[in-house]
């Protein structure tokens, strides 16, 4: 062996601390290292698990708000179903079945409204 491969397996005096043997056998570095893994994982589990606030603008918030109001009324009509009628439905027919309940009271108000104001005429 020459000179030069000498200085490979030489330990550098700063970072000899490294290589000082502690708890049960392990270096400095594997210790450092096992608990930059740790802290490294419980980050990546919080920020996977925890939904963080995206900031959004005005429009956005309005628009899934009245997506909530929306798909909260919605859930409401489809609990006014009957049983008997959901053992065939799908998102198709729930949808025709809401529009079609909606125009029949849509063309009773509008009835009831002629009604009246045909009576008021009289």
């Amino acid at each position: 062996m020459n000179n030069d491969d000498d200085d490979i397996f030489k330990i550098d005096p700063e970072t000899a601390w490294l290589e000082t043997v502690t708890i049960g056998g392990f270096r400095v570095w594997h210790i450092i290292a096992f608990c930059l893994g740790i802290v490294l994982s419980i980050i990546i589990m919080v920020c996977c698990c925890i939904r963080f606030r995206i900031p959004r603008t005005k429009q956005e918030i309005e628009a899934d708000y009245q997506r909530k109001q929306i798909t909260k009324k919605f859930h409401e009509k489809l609990q006014q179903i009957k049983n008997s009628d959901m053992d065939n439905m799908d998102l198709q027919k729930a949808i025709e079945y809401m529009q079609s309940n909606y125009l029949m009271k849509d063309y009773s108000a509008e009835n009831l409204q002629k009604g009246l104001s045909k009576k008021a005429v009289y």
